[in-house]
Formats: structure tokens, C-alpha cells, sequence
């Protein structure tokens, strides 16, 4: 009998992890507000230089909810929240894959979105491969905010490694 309630209490738990690593990520009122100023004041110049980068307007969508990380309010207007860690490396990825005219246009006929994430339970934390995927035309970054703030030259590879294998 002394078995069973610990399994009850190991099962409730691990029910109970995703709930939690979700709550963590998510802001409140603060957050969210934050956000949607960076959202109007930051992020328009941003998806333009992304754009400028890929050579095309590729759609670029901002998940401001699940970026918006409790706590962080006062950094998301930082350099060092998502243009260093995230929207630096796409630029620079693009700006490489578009330096010639294949590039350019391999990138034009094969990527139709941008979307950039953040989910706790599956961004890595320096593999950053593991927080890209390339599928129907779609690119999903996956990356923390404010985490490792200078790695961008790992993450600018694993984007390019990731699009050329795919484009």
C-alpha cells in the first residue's frame, strides 16, 4: 500500500508539468502591455530589415504572448531581449542565404512565413538547431529571449545549416 500514493503523487506531478512550464512563460497585464508596445513601436523596422534580408516581404509573425516572459516588462525594449539573440541571427542568416541570386531566389520560392516563438519546455539552451524547424514553407524559431545574448554566430549557423538543407 505505501507504493500507491506515491505514484498517485508522481502522477499528479507529471500531469501537472506542462501547466507549469506554461505559467512560467506567460506574462501578465504588465507583460502584455510591454509587449504590445514593442509590438508598435520596436518590431515594424525589425520585420522590414528581416524582409530586406530574405530580399522579399516574407511574412514574419512575432508571438508576442508566449514571448512576453513574466518578470521581463522593462527588458523587452532591450537589444539584448530578442534583436540580439533572435532577430539578429535571422537577419544575418537571410542576408548570407540571399548574397547571390540562387540564394535569393531558392529563399523566395521556398519560404512563404517566419514565425518566431518561444516555447520553455522545448527551446534549447545552446543546441540551437534543436529550436528551428523549416516545414511547408514555414521557418519556426524557438529560441529564449535574453538568453546568451552574444551566441549569434552559433545561431546564425544552425538557421543557415537548417534553410539550406531545406531550400
Amino acid at each position: 500500500m505505501p507504493k500507491y500514493p506515491r505514484m498517485v503523487i508522481l502522477a499528479t506531478a507529471l500531469l501537472m508539468l506542462p501547466v507549469a512550464s506554461q505559467a512560467q512563460s506567460e506574462g501578465g497585464l504588465t507583460e502584455r502591455r510591454a509587449m504590445a508596445a514593442y509590438s508598435k513601436d520596436v518590431w515594424p523596422s525589425l520585420e522590414k530589415q528581416i524582409q530586406d534580408a530574405a530580399g522579399f516581404p516574407v511574412a514574419v509573425s512575432l508571438d508576442a504572448n508566449s514571448l512576453a516572459i513574466k518578470g521581463y516588462a522593462d527588458s523587452y525594449a532591450l537589444d539584448d531581449y530578442l534583436r540580439k539573440p533572435i532577430i539578429d541571427p535571422i537577419i544575418k542568416a537571410f542576408s548570407a542565404i540571399s548574397s547571390d541570386a540562387m540564394g535569393k531566389d531558392a529563399l523566395q520560392a521556398n519560404l512563404k512565413s517566419v514565425i518566431i516563438s518561444y516555447d520553455e519546455a522545448t527551446a534549447p539552451v545552446s543546441n540551437y538547431e534543436d529550436g528551428i524547424t523549416f516545414a511547408d514553407g514555414t521557418l519556426r524559431v524557438n529560441w529564449k529571449p535574453y538568453t546568451n545574448v552574444d551566441d549569434i554566430d552559433a545561431r546564425v549557423a544552425a538557421l543557415t545549416k537548417v534553410l539550406e538543407n531545406n531550400l
